[in-house]
């Protein structure tokens, strides 16, 4: 008989229930004056935080937010660059029992804003935002400073506003951070009891019908295969982890020093999106003493551009890439301009956490482009067909993984919470197409749904189609991604227009700019298109729908695109 597509690691270790509230004192009380967090911001400057100093502020800024009315369980908006203030906010939340939830703006009119928050019950927000700017004229579009206008979000209570600018607004409901943050410490503040299978926040995501799912994770989810991930790639306490990632995402959230103690080495994450910091950043990992590194594909490429800075990485043991299918091509560079032999290829998801790792060492088998390596331990992992047979090994088929610290299911659903992505046996359904090679390391094939990966940060089309649709003279409209050397995808927009109503791709790209925002809070990516384009027909399968594939062969060829 055929061997066939699964594999499992046993776990030998107790699984962790405690919170990282739990752990946050710990690790104060162990090394007080060992540094937890170190900043660069967009001047260059850097600051940090030791463990103590990030327990005690934290702490303030927890009963600042009790006095406030926060209480166990309230949903707090978060929409903001990573930041130390930031930081003291997201944990400050935490320990005050708020549940954090982080989004993004992408359009000038704050409908996602307003979507966001309705599905969530949001009372508090906190944005990066000032009195005149863009962020600031949303969110007044959603939730008017007068008062006297209709509010589009009825449960918001209170904004947090973190602009360059705090002018004196005469208002309790908007109140600038630097101000939350200088304000005298309330006495008498009772914190509430967090459980480890509380929930600890709600990370936003694209849906395939252009609305957000909302990902239910709890700290004793996110602690243990954080645990496992750290095991597997050698992450201590004595570690320093260069990680720009923003921590409104799972893979960028502050978990490894909250689960292990970890020093982390972080910038705002534009910094890195522009491509004009790679000297500085490589400055950073050298003078910091980075022995981690968490390299995204397109600053990579940046890197890799730059070959005289590879002494910079003389005390990096371990380079991570994640978040997008990592070929052999850009880690047989890496390891010959950087020197470093053990770079790793790790596969998670929002709704499991890390699921499994390949690090290139002389026993682990050949690299090829999509490895994802071997389960976590405590972990399963299998490739099943469409009628969930488990497939042979070398066989293409949908990965499946199942471990007791999947997600508590999206927020806002009815019946079943997982919406159909969890089967009666526990296993969830990625939706990955992928298959199991005889060596026992995983491959990724392909996705069965469409998406658009811009610098790691994945966007369904729709989500960019539903405005596109709405730019006057277009009779149908697509958003398809593109090839671009550093980023890997950007966006294009694809309209066909009505005959004879006049549009042309000047107009079109003018429709873009009045609404879609050029640099989105957060991951700093957004989904406005960087290149227009104008078509006759759309191209179909024979069943009639619309052959995106083909859409965005079209484009290329248009563009004079090549394939990166």
């Amino acid at each position: 008989m055929a061997k066939l597509s699964y594999a499992s690691k046993p776990k030998t270790s107790p699984y962790i229930y405690k919170t990282f509230v739990d752990t946050l004192c710990e690790l104060a009380k162990d090394e007080p004056e060992r540094t937890a967090f170190i900043f660069y911001d967009l001047n260059h400057v850097r600051s940090s935080l030791s463990r103590q100093e990030l327990l005690d502020r934290a702490t303030e800024s927890a009963k600042k937010f009790v006095k406030m009315g926060l209480v166990k369980g309230t949903t707090v908006g978060v929409c903001m660059n990573n930041s130390l203030e930031m930081l003291i906010l997201n944990i400050g939340i935490m320990i005050a029992g708020g549940i954090p939830f982080f989004f993004q703006t992408n359009l000038k009119d704050g409908s996602d804003v307003k979507d966001i928050f309705n599905l969530l019950g949001g009372e508090l927000l906190i944005t990066d935002a000032g009195p005149g700017d863009e962020n600031w004229m949303i969110i007044d579009k959603v939730w008017p400073f007068n008062e006297d206008k209709c509010s589009l979000i009825p449960s918001l209570k209170t904004i947090l506003f973190n602009g360059k600018e705090q002018p004196d607004i005469n208002s309790t409901m908007r109140k600038s951070v630097a101000d939350f943050l200088a304000a005298d410490i309330p006495d008498g503040v009772t914190f509430p009891q967090i459980q480890p299978e509380d929930t600890l926040a709600y990370f936003c995501t694209s849906g395939s019908t252009g609305s957000s799912k909302v990902v239910t994770v709890t700290h004793y989810g996110v602690m243990n295969w954080t645990e496992r991930m750290s095991e597997r790639f050698g992450v201590t306490k004595h570690s320093v982890w260069f990680c720009d990632r923003t921590f409104g995402w799972l893979v960028g959230f502050p978990r490894t020093y909250l689960t292990d103690g970890t020093t982390r080495v972080f910038v705002d994450t534009r910094m890195t999106i522009d491509g004009r910091n790679v000297g500085f950043i490589a400055d950073i990992i050298e003078k910091e003493g980075c022995d981690l590194v968490y390299l995204p594909n397109y600053i990579a490429v940046d890197m890799l551009g730059r070959p005289e800075l590879g002494h910079k990485f003389k005390k990096v043991v371990l380079i991570q890439m994640a978040g997008e299918r990592i070929t052999k091509a850009v880690v047989d560079k890496l390891q010959k301009v950087f020197n470093c032999k053990r770079i790793m290829s790790n596969y998670g998801i929002t709704e499991m956490g890390g699921v499994s790792t390949y690090i290139t060492t002389e026993s682990s088998g050949e690299f090829e482009d999509g490895i994802i390596g071997e389960p976590l331990d405590g972990l399963e992992m299998k490739i099943a067909d469409d009628t969930g047979s488990v497939v042979p090994v070398g066989i293409q088929g949908e990965l499946l993984t199942r471990a007791t610290w999947k997600f508590a299911g999206y927020r806002g659903l009815l019946g079943d919470p997982s919406g159909g992505t969890v089967d009666a046996l526990g296993w969830f359904h990625t939706g990955d197409i992928a298959h199991l090679r005889p060596d026992g390391n995983f491959v990724i094939d392909g996705r069965f749904k469409e998406f658009v990966s811009i610098g790691s940060m994945k966007f369904f089309p729709w989500s960019a189609e539903k405005i596109l649709k709405t730019c006057p003279g277009a009779a149908a409209a697509f958003a398809v991604g593109v090839p671009d050397k550093r980023l890997k995808q950007v966006i294009c927009a694809c309209v066909v227009p009505i005959p004879g109503a006049g549009l042309t791709v000047e107009l079109l790209k003018s429709f873009c700019s009045e609404k879609f925002v050029e640099d989105s809070i957060g991951p700093a990516v957004g989904l406005k298109p960087k290149y227009h384009i104008l078509l006759e027909t759309v191209p179909l399968l024979a069943s009639g729908k619309n052959n995106r594939r083909k859409l965005a062969e079209i484009a290329r060829e248009k563009l004079n695109l090549s394939d990166i």
